[in-house]
């Protein structure tokens, strides 16, 4: 499979990337423990090759960004409420919609994954129809994939970060809505169980603006588990998003290479087989 590499340079420097190691080490998602047929337990001992991811050739390819018409990509579950009597602090932000929620479960999306989502409010505010200004949503599409010791694409994953930014509170701030992951494709091997999951913790709710100027900043933190028989890998990428528009990836597994990304075609069933040289390679899938 031929490889183009492209460098992606970041032409904006983000105040809080220091902290992304804060979000690392908050620890990784607990995923439940994968579960495998007596068959692929078989097939492991006379073929360990193909259990085997080569960690060297995980990658994440950032594919582009893109705007939305709408957030009609998530289902706002919110219940807007009279604000009247209410004191809305417009430089405390919180996020009163999801904390942690999976993505792929077992190979496959979530059901219901469009009504998960984060935001980053004023203190007071209940929904986004409560703030006004609002710019089309920002769509950034990712890839992410990984081969075994054969070369043979066993996890081919494709998600989107979206996000709806520059709320505004009386015509004041910067705040965000419908923060969300939308899993597209989940092509898994067989022998091999994937699982993702997304967080936004608390802490990493900010405000970068001023107390009458507020910014609001989030880290989206992405977390994933690919297991087979004989091993499991995970890792983690954090997100972080501003309510000016801004994003960039700010951690990493694969910090040492951080600006570079390879462009590769999607997994087909053809090139799965032919890689896997299995006793039944009509059973990958």
């Amino acid at each position: 499979m031929k490889k183009f590499r492209i460098t992606i340079f970041l032409a904006v420097l983000f105040p809080l990337a220091a902290s992304a190691q804060v979000v690392a080490e908050q620890g990784a998602a607990v995923f439940p423990r994968a579960v495998f047929t007596k068959e692929e337990v078989a097939y492991s001992r006379q073929d360990p090759k193909y259990f085997t991811i080569n960690p060297a050739s995980v990658n994440l390819i950032l594919l582009g960004t893109t705007e939305a018409p709408d957030t009609s990509y998530v289902q706002m579950k919110e219940q807007p409420r009279d604000l009247n009597g209410i004191l809305v602090s417009i430089d405390s932000i919180v996020n009163i919609a999801e904390k942690l929620w999976k993505i792929v479960e077992a190979n496959k999306p979530v059901v219901g994954i469009d009504s998960k989502y984060a935001v980053a409010y004023p203190q007071g505010i209940t929904s986004a129809s409560q703030l006004n200004s609002w710019s089309r949503p920002k769509v950034s599409s990712y890839a992410f994939y990984a081969e075994n010791l054969y070369g043979g694409v066993m996890i081919n994953c494709r998600y989107k970060v979206a996000f709806s930014y520059n709320g505004r509170y009386k015509s004041t701030g910067r705040y965000l809505t419908a923060v969300a992951v939308i899993p597209e494709v989940a092509e898994v091997a067989w022998g091999y169980k994937f699982f993702m999951s997304a967080a936004v913790p608390d802490s990493t709710i900010t405000n970068v603006g001023t107390s009458s100027a507020p910014v609001a900043a989030m880290q989206l933190k992405l977390s994933w588990k690919m297991s087979s028989v004989l091993k499991e890998m995970d890792g983690t990428s954090v997100y972080y998003i501003q309510g000016d528009g801004n994003i960039a990836e700010i951690a990493s597994p694969w910090r040492e290479h951080p600006t570079e990304f390879v462009e590769v075609k999607a997994a087909n069933l053809d090139d799965l087989k032919a890689a896997a040289p299995l006793l039944e390679p009509e059973k990958v899938f």
